[in-house]
């Protein structure tokens, strides 16, 4: 009779304690897909942050002119941007420039060179 008993509770425990074990396995799974998406989640907000705080400033474009040998004869603010003219070594020089500005984050609108004396003269407006 004993045997018989603890026959019988056998199988019920048995299916417990796979249901068990499925319920632990998909709370983990879904603990950590929940994870995987707060982390994205997060990722998305700071690269979002990264874009919108990517404004150049005065400053900024000096320093990066100042670091290609361009001088800055004119830089004004124009409609959420700078206006900037100056002179400069050669037209390598202004291109590596422009492209750097873009990869800082700004755009830059219209630009323009010119042939003047000791060198070129550039115009261009930035967007940030």
């Amino acid at each position: 009779m004993n045997l018989n008993l603890e026959r019988r509770w056998l199988m019920p425990l048995a299916w417990a304690t796979l249901a068990t074990l499925l319920l632990v396995l998909a709370l983990r799974e879904g603990l950590g897909r929940w994870q995987t998406l707060t982390q994205w989640q997060a990722l998305a907000v700071s690269a979002a942050s990264l874009q919108a705080g990517a404004r150049i400033d005065a400053e900024q474009l000096q320093q990066s002119a100042q670091a290609r040998q361009i001088v800055i004869d004119h830089l004004q603010p124009q409609d959420g941007g700078w206006q900037v003219r100056g002179q400069l070594p050669s037209e390598q020089v202004f291109q590596d420039w422009l492209q750097q500005l873009q990869r800082d984050g700004s755009r830059p609108l219209r630009w323009g060179l010119e042939q003047a004396e000791g060198g070129l003269r550039f115009d261009v407006t930035v967007q940030p």
